[in-house]
This record gives structure tokens, sequence and C-alpha cells, in this order.
């Protein structure tokens, strides 16, 4: 299927995680802070590609990840169907063939928490798959983040209540960032948050 967002066409596959109440709430939220034309901007679990899509025409270029080739062959193709050519699609587990540093660094984390009996057949499970406790990836994500940052780059991410995502927001903190939440959105069973996070001046 292929859908009309802003400007662009974007087709989706059932094996790669469908644009959502997430999504746009990510990518309203980074709108809304507004990019520099020169930033290199990394974005980890791509998915669609939606989101890299819609920063690509404000910003330098971008860098497309995720775990899920499916996912990354899909990008390819939305990233062309739209004629961008400054996105450049790579599978990767989190940062693990990734280079350089980035301006920005956005990701729209696997947040729920899943017991090993709700596993999905299907790399489709990475786009939620948090783990028992919700902190699966995010917490190697944060671990991780910090080398790819540039000296006065930022983060913006999205969490949910039912990840505790103040556990983010305090570890941030203790390594020397300032924290943010820049949007939110309450569901009927979690809240949904945009965290930003900037490396506080020495």
């Amino acid at each position: 299927m292929i859908f009309q967002y802003k400007d662009f066409s974007i087709g989706t596959d059932d094996n790669v995680y469908e644009p959502s109440d997430d999504t746009y709430l990510l990518i309203s939220a980074i709108e809304k802070l507004g990019l520099k034309k020169g930033s290199k901007v990394l974005e980890v679990g791509c998915g669609t590609g939606i989101v890299s899509i819609c920063l690509s025409s404000k910003v330098a270029s971008v860098v497309a990840c995720d775990i899920n080739s499916d996912a990354v062959g899909l990008t390819l193709k939305n990233v062309k169907r739209n004629k961008i050519d400054n996105v450049k699609v790579v599978e990767s587990d989190l940062f693990s063939n990734i280079s350089g540093k980035f301006d920005l660094i956005v990701f729209n984390t696997p947040y729920l928490p899943q017991d090993l009996d709700e596993v999905v057949s299907g790399e489709i499970n990475h786009a939620w798959d948090g783990g028992v406790d919700g902190r699966k990836v995010i917490d190697r994500f944060l671990s991780c983040v910090s080398d790819f940052l540039s000296e006065n780059g930022c983060i913006v991410f999205l969490e949910s209540s039912l990840s505790s995502y103040e556990t983010s927001v305090k570890y941030l903190e203790k390594e020397g960032f300032q924290v943010e939440i820049i949007d939110r959105l309450k569901l009927h069973f979690e809240e949904l948050v945009v965290i930003r996070a900037v490396r506080k001046s020495s």
C-alpha cells in the first residue's frame, strides 16, 4: 500500500512497522524545534523511512538505519519514490554499522514490554519489542549514543510511560545532558513522550 503524507508518497510492507501515532508525534516534535540546514542527521530504526524523508529537505544529510532488512529495503524504495538524494540507508543493529558524528540523532524506540510468549515471528518484532521492562533496546541506545553525537548535537527520541521514560531522563542528566520533554500524547493505556537531550556547555 502507498499513502500520502504531506508532500510525500510512502509505501508500506507487512514486515515493517507502519507509521502510527508515535511516528507522527515524533515528526511533529522535531519539526517544531527548527532544524539547521547544514545538520547531519541519524535516524535509528527508520521503518518505512517516513521520518528521514520528512527531515531530508530541512538538513544537509540523513543516515537512516534499521536492524530489519525489510525496513532497509522499503526505506530505499521510499527515498527513490520521492526523488530524495541526501538520505543514505544502512542495515544496522543500533550503531553497529554506523560511523561518524551527527548533529541530531532521532529514534522512535521499541518501548513495549514483551514477554517471550508474546514475540511475533519475523523481523517486525524488533519494532516494538522492549523486553520484559520495555528498556532492552533503549538502555543499549543510551549507553552508546554519546559516541556518535557532535559537540553541540542533540538527541530526540520517543518513549512511553510503559518503559518508565523517567529512567532515561535521569540517566541522561547524570551523563551531563540537559533534558526536556518537548511533546507528549496521552493514549488510553499509556502516555507517549518525546525527549530532547543536549550536552550541557562545559
